[in-house]
C-alpha cells in the first residue's frame, strides 16, 4: 500500500495535537495511516523527526499563498490573523504549543523545530506590520498577537469559549491600527 508522506505527517500532526508529544506513538501512527511500522521507520526514523515535517506542513498552510488582494498591510494581517484563529479554534488547540511542551533538550531536533515555527509565525507577522510601523513596534504587536491568540485557545479547549479567540483577533487588530496611526501622526 502506497501512503503519500503528506498524509503520513498530516496524520501525525492531529495525532500531536490530540495527544502531544509524549502520547503519540509512532505504532499508532502507522495504524493510523495503514503502515507497518517497519515501513513508517524507513520514512521517518523515529518520531522526533516527524516534528519539523509537521510544523513545516503548519507553517505553509498558514502562510504559504496567503497575500491579501488589496495588497494593503491591514488586510493582509487581518486576514493571516483570523485564519490562525479559525484554525486553533476549530481544532482546538495549537500544534505548536502542544509539542513545545512535550519537547526538551533530550529532544533537539524537534525543540528547534517548536522555536522556528513560532519565530516563523513572529517574524511572517512582523514583515506585515513593519510596512505600517518601525521594525521593533511591529515585533512587539507579532509577539503580542501570537501570545493573544495562543492564551485565547486555551479558553476555547478548556471552556469553548470562542468570545475569547474574536476578542484577542480585535484587540490585536486595534492594536496594530493604532500603532499605525501613531506613526503617521505629525512629531511636535
Amino acid at each position: 500500500m502506497k501512503v503519500m508522506r503528506e498524509t503520513i505527517v498530516s496524520t501525525a500532526r492531529e495525532l500531536f495535537r490530540s495527544r502531544g508529544y509524549a502520547g503519540a506513538s509512532m505504532n499508532d501512527l502507522a495504524d493510523a495511516v495503514g503502515l507497518k511500522k517497519s515501513s513508517l521507520y524507513v520514512r521517518f526514523p523515529n518520531k522526533e523527526a516527524l516534528v519539523p515535517a509537521v510544523l513545516d506542513l503548519t507553517l505553509q498552510e498558514t502562510f504559504g499563498q496567503r497575500v491579501s488582494a488589496s495588497g494593503q498591510w491591514d488586510d493582509e494581517f487581518v486576514e493571516v490573523i483570523e485564519f490562525i484563529a479559525t484554525t486553533l479554534t476549530d481544532r482546538g488547540r495549537c500544534v505548536g504549543l502542544h509539542l513545545a511542551y512535550g519537547t526538551s533538550d533530550e529532544t533537539p531536533i524537534a525543540k528547534h523545530a517548536v522555536r522556528a515555527f513560532f519565530q516563523a509565525h513572529r517574524d511572517h507577522l512582523s514583515s506585515i506590520l513593519s510596512r505600517a510601523m518601525p521594525v521593533d513596534v511591529a515585533r512587539d504587536i507579532a509577539t503580542d498577537t501570537l501570545a493573544r491568540l495562543e492564551g485565547a485557545t486555551a479558553f476555547v479547549a478548556i471552556f469553548g469559549e470562542k468570545d475569547a479567540m474574536k476578542r484577542a483577533v480585535r484587540l490585536s487588530i486595534e492594536e496594530a491600527k493604532n500603532a499605525a496611526a501613531a506613526k503617521s501622526l505629525p512629531s511636535r
